[in-house]
């Protein structure tokens, strides 16, 4: 049976050796997954001059996979693809709307990237519906913004606020088409019903490209006939990390932050915010250290500095104010939640009035 695994955006660069190693990381699973075609759904260059310095490598890692390589440019490699580059026997670019790249029983056809409005590309959509066979296994490799969905601008990678081939799923109806097979969509897997039956999937980055690109990555696994699977990549990734300290249990923060780091993929880099309360005299050291050993124990695994916005309230916890007010709510009926978020409000308008005076 025909399996084809599907990617995109992976942004090949010199700077970034993890998005070669997600590169081998999908040769092996195409491998282990015995498919016949690996698409790449444009990006997979992070810019031109890196395909110019990068095809050898690149004809090296592909060759020896056992499967075909179908390359769609997009908008930030398609001037690569310009001039002819080789890149091995097993790789195809499709340079052309009007010629499809055809690999046993499917047939795989793409937009390469171009400066389009949308109504043009419905038409060429259209177009592109009278030259497909609805006897074959017509696969559609696009890589732009759908516009049906609901995104902001920074799902989509380091772009700015320009549209790239924007489309809406109507276009796609007419297609005798089975996938699109979508790519310029980082943050997540995603994917649609377009009218006609046509899925339309975005898989999202193998690999983290920006900050903004959270969690796991994935690729989609398509058999024809199945549903598309999603298949979990242990590329590097980005995790938000979010610790609140409170001043109101025993539990030691620099182990809860141990705990929480040993659950970490390998893989992961963190993004760290700490903020909540911090009683410096319960804890036996200052703000400033524990400060410093916060940084020191992430500095493996984060992804720049932490954000550091927890407040020493130690001060307060012994103002024989705040303890009267503290002893007459452990009195009340209230839910221990409730006393906590309570003494968190007080703690805090004790602060400001510190603050003021």
């Amino acid at each position: 049976m025909m399996k084809i695994l599907h990617t995109a955006d992976l942004h090949l660069s010199e700077e970034a050796p993890g998005r070669w190693e997600t590169l081998e990381e999908l040769v092996n699973l195409a491998r282990e997954e015995e498919v016949s075609t690996l698409v790449i759904a444009g990006d997979l260059f992070d810019r031109e001059s890196a395909a110019e310095a990068m095809r050898p490598r690149l004809r090296e890692v592909l060759g020896g996979g056992g499967f075909q390589t179908v390359i769609l440019p997009g908008n930030h490699d398609f001037k690569a693809y310009s001039s002819g580059l080789y890149f091995g026997d097993n790789v195809y670019v499709i340079r052309d709307w009007r010629e499809p790249v055809r690999l046993g029983g499917a047939v795989f056809w793409g937009l390469p990237h171009e400066d389009i409005s949308l109504g043009r590309l419905a038409g060429r959509l259209r177009e592109m519906s009278f030259l497909m066979d609805p006897e074959q296994e017509n696969f559609l490799l696009f890589h732009g913004e759908l516009l049906d969905t609901f995104f902001s601008r920074q799902d989509l990678g380091e772009e700015g606020e320009q549209r790239y081939m924007p489309a809406r799923l109507s276009f796609f109806e007419p297609l005798p088409a089975g996938y699109i097979l979508a790519g310029h969509f980082h943050s997540r897997f995603a994917a649609w019903q377009a009218p006609g039956g046509i899925l339309f999937i975005y898989p999202g980055s193998p690999v983290a490209v920006t900050r903004r690109e959270t969690g796991r990555r994935k690729v989609n696994l398509v058999a024809p006939g199945e549903a598309p699977r999603e298949v979990t990549l242990n590329s590097f990734h980005y995790e938000e990390l979010t610790i609140t300290l409170d001043p109101f249990t025993d539990q030691d923060p620099l182990a809860e932050l141990d705990r929480i780091l040993s659950d970490l993929h390998p893989s992961a880099g963190v993004l760290l915010a700490v903020e909540g309360l911090f009683d410096s005299s319960a804890a036996g050291m200052s703000e400033t250290e524990m400060a410093t050993a916060i940084k020191k124990k992430t500095a493996p695994v984060c992804s720049g500095e932490p954000v550091l916005n927890f407040i020493d309230v130690h001060h307060i916890l012994e103002d024989d104010l705040f303890k009267k007010f503290r002893a007459g709510l452990e009195e009340t009926g209230h839910p221990p939640e409730l006393k906590r978020e309570i003494m968190e409000m007080v703690i805090r308008a004790f602060k400001g009035v510190k603050q003021c005076s």
